[in-house]
């Protein structure tokens, strides 16, 4: 089976064993089709993330500061469908800070909130009382994440 112009969608159409008995020129051809798919398909993706963040990013941001805060979901309303617009997070800890923080605790309170790399549990850290929040507060940063949406149409009223 020579595969010149073939489409990878015709794997669709192929069982395992079909595809198992390709040569290995074809199935090379096959990897490469597909990797020159996916990253097609990637060129895309941002694309559209970008209009997406074009397109929502400055509402979302504002919705997100009249809410005080920098990353999470906010919603939207364009033409009847709910925009949810999602910036993540990533913490990051200064590891000289924390380990000042930590040398200040017990033995055992330190080990209850920190891993063995010097990182505090995001969840932990959020439902820590004022004074641990305080103390490991100047070792942490929180750095927002890429935005994504999601769009779906509203309930009929």
């Amino acid at each position: 089976m020579i595969l010149r112009n073939f489409h990878p969608a015709a794997l669709d159409a192929m069982d395992i064993a079909t595809i198992a008995n390709l040569a290995a020129p074809e199935l090379a051809d096959l990897i490469d089709l597909l990797d020159k798919d996916a990253m097609l398909l990637k060129v895309r993706k941002d694309k559209l993330i970008c209009a997406l963040d074009r397109k929502y990013g400055d509402a979302a941001k504002q919705r997100r500061l009249e809410a005080g805060k920098d990353t999470g979901v906010v919603h939207l309303d364009d033409m009847g469908f709910d925009v949810a617009a999602e910036v993540g997070k990533t913490v990051k800890w200064d590891q000289a800070k924390l380990v000042t923080a930590l040398d200040s605790l017990p033995t055992e309170t330190a080990k209850h909130y920190v891993k063995a790399e010097f990182k505090v549990d995001e969840r932990k850290y959020a439902a820590a009382p004022p004074d641990i929040q305080k103390l490991f507060s100047p070792a942490r940063t929180v750095v927002p994440g890429k935005a994504t949406y999601t769009l779906k149409p509203k309930p009929q009223e």
